[in-house]
């Protein structure tokens, strides 16, 4: 939710939950009028206190956001997030534009350095360190961006190299569809998203929040940006038969 403009948004856990399950909840957002749907963006299962089971079914991120596209016509939708470390960036780049065109323009770009450890060592996946993968995030959004917004990109990077790339369709949302950087991390992290952001996620008590907030309009200052000019969303973990709790740590 911005604190201008409350909005709401559903992310489906697309875990441990069949195609149509996942397909119903988001046609279902869309009748009722949420602003949009997201998804994760994993391989496996990632366990917590209700499913500890790492080996539960898990639909790919991507591949349902296409057919969500297709079966709607007004909710926004996006990766919450999309891990860097998954993919090459003028890889993602050409996914995203993809669906900025399959949606008719209604992508939300969010991506983040990846977190979760086992899911990258037990598919061979590298999983370097907190500070490289952040490091390597900060060449990746410079990288699609200017493959959604140049006819031919090059850079040399620490992390990436590209010659001549060039990725065609640009984007339908011009100038480029809305990045959403997920981001706790007060140094490194939200400075990414003082300098790269639209919109900026994360996950925390609401105290927690307020200090993070105050550490990102810090970052926005160095960055001479208005800290307004950031989207600013909170993720709160809901279940059906917890609605009274999720309605008092919304009002919070």
């Amino acid at each position: 939710m911005s604190e201008s403009t409350p909005a709401f948004g559903i992310q489906i856990a697309c875990d441990g939950m069949s195609w149509p399950e996942c397909l119903e909840i988001c046609t279902t957002a869309e009748k009722l009028g949420y602003e949009s749907v997201w998804v994760p963006d994993h391989y496996v299962s990632t366990p917590d206190a209700l499913a500890p089971d790492i080996k539960g079914d898990v639909i790919d991120g991507w591949m349902a956001l296409g057919a969500m596209a297709q079966a709607t016509s007004r909710i926004r939708l996006g990766p919450l997030v999309s891990s860097n470390t998954f993919r090459h960036p003028a890889i993602l780049a050409k996914m995203a534009a993809t669906l900025d065109h399959i949606s008719n323009g209604r992508l939300e770009f969010g991506i983040g350095a990846g977190w979760f450890e086992f899911e990258h060592t037990s598919l061979g996946l590298p999983f370097p360190g907190a500070g490289r993968r952040l490091k390597a995030l900060e060449e990746a959004i410079q990288i699609i961006k200017a493959l959604w917004t140049q006819d031919e990109v090059n850079f040399e990077g620490a992390y990436y190299t590209l010659k001549g790339a060039v990725s065609m369709p640009k984007p339908v949302q011009q100038p480029t569809p809305p990045i959403v950087i997920g981001a706790s991390g007060e140094k490194v992290a939200l400075r990414n998203v003082a300098r790269y952001a639209d919109h900026w996620n994360v996950f925390c008590p609401p105290k927690r929040y307020a200090h993070k907030t105050q550490v990102l309009a810090e970052h926005c200052k160095a960055e001479g940006r208005a800290p307004s000019d950031i989207k600013r969303s909170v993720m709160i973990p809901a279940y059906l038969w917890e609605s009274p709790e999720v309605r008092e740590k919304i009002q919070r």
